[in-house]
């Protein structure tokens, strides 16, 4: 009997062995294959990114009827770029959230429930070469995208962060001799369409600035824009999140909102330790005061309320490994400023007709982590309007990681 076992094994051993033969040629010829199909012919190189963020977001707000908050909180974000011919790229890319226009947070809620996953941008980029030098770029950008306006951290006195407008963008920069660089970017934004309606909200948006060279090895960079909301009167823009501050007549926009914008920055170095000074100045040209209309209390005179700025300094960079970074800004954001849906969220609950303070301390431990920690301090300006008589301390603890 164990004499017959052997031709068995044998057997098997060769079955095995052909069948491992078989499906070796069989994954040589379709892997041999593979590059000649179109999708892999024509990507030129496929990229992917993304990051996390752990927060502890503490409220304590002061105000009738009004209960402070405690929540842990997270973001993640997953990023893909595929690179084409004709200089054209894919960029795509999901995130967590509720879906609302300026937030990818998701807290700790409900039991531990499952939450969504949600298009952040997904957008057709055109950068073509216009300089053999490398002295100019142009580029072209449609569908979801990222702000193409240039910003700075005082910039969300207008824009929070995770607004990813959904139109057109277009930007050029050159270099100009001696080391002075020019360059422009504006922005066709879809706010909101209806479908009963022959007039649909949109923004137009224009930037033009520059930066050079200063003595002391220092740069200053400054940029004017304007801001045309279209059509905002006729209908709400159907944001996920409503945010504090505009005037509305049953839920639409009041006021007309045509945003002038001045930012500039001015950065250098003390010792060897960065140092980046940064403001924002905007006022909305369209405003007016409103007086005798249904957004107005009948006994009280409405202001035109449509200035705005934000200012500060930030002191080293928490980018590279043991490098750390604390920064102090004033803000102060009138109601009809601008479109309140699309500012800063995390200032108070988010939105305009606010003022106060913000600073915070971070570190980098290493090139893909950063600890930080961030305070604000808020108040209404106008209590007759939203969000009236509340004030908010504000406090939150990041741990972010790249990969």
């Amino acid at each position: 009997m164990k004499k017959a076992r052997w031709p068995a094994a044998l057997v098997a051993a060769l079955l095995c062995a052909g069948t491992a033969s078989a499906q070796q040629m069989w994954f040589e010829k379709y892997r041999m294959k593979t590059p000649d199909t179109k999708f892999f012919e024509y990507l030129q190189r496929l990229s992917f990114n993304g990051d996390l963020r752990l927060r502890h977001d503490v409220s304590a707000k002061r105000g009738p009827g009004l209960n402070g908050r405690n929540r842990l909180r997270y973001r993640l974000r997953l990023g893909m770029e595929a690179l084409l011919p004709w200089e054209l790229s894919v960029n795509a890319r999901l995130a967590s959230g509720t879906g609302e226009q300026v937030s990818t947070n998701q807290s700790a809620d409900n039991l531990s429930s499952q939450k969504g996953i949600y298009i952040d941008q997904a957008y057709l980029r055109w950068s073509p070469i216009v300089s053999q030098e490398g002295d100019g770029s142009f580029y072209l950008q449609a569908g979801r995208m990222p702000n193409c306006l240039w910003r700075l951290y005082s910039s969300d006195l207008l824009w929070d962060d995770d607004w990813n407008p959904e139109g057109f963008g277009e930007g050029i920069e050159w270099l100009l001799p001696p080391g002075f660089t020019v360059f422009a970017n504006a922005m066709q934004v879809v706010a909101d369409e209806d479908s009963n309606s022959g007039k649909d909200q949109w923004l137009f948006s224009q930037q033009v600035g520059g930066e050079t060279r200063l003595p002391f090895d220092t740069r200053f960079k400054a940029a004017a824009a304007y801001h045309s909301w279209s059509d905002v009167n006729r209908s709400s823009l159907g944001a996920a999140a409503v945010q504090d501050g505009n005037r509305r007549v049953g839920g639409v926009l009041a006021n007309r909102f045509g945003v002038l914008e001045l930012t500039g920055q001015l950065s250098g170095w003390f010792r060897q330790t960065p140092v980046r000074l940064q403001a924002t100045l905007a006022r909305n040209v369209r405003s007016v005061g409103l007086d005798g209309t249904a957004a107005c209390a009948a006994a009280n005179t409405c202001p035109s309320a449509r200035d705005g700025y934000q200012y500060g300094a930030i002191i080293g960079e928490a980018k590279m490994p043991g490098t750390w970074e604390a920064a102090y800004f004033q803000k102060y954001s009138q109601t009809d400023v601008t479109v309140a849906d699309a500012a800063d969220s995390d200032f108070g609950d988010g939105g305009t007709n606010q003022q106060g303070q913000i600073a915070w301390l971070a570190y980098a431990p290493a090139e893909w982590m950063v600890f930080k920690a961030k305070y604000f301090n808020v108040d209404t300006i106008d209590t007759q309007f939203l969000p009236d008589n509340k004030a908010v301390r504000r406090y939150q603890g990041d741990v972010s990681l790249k990969f």
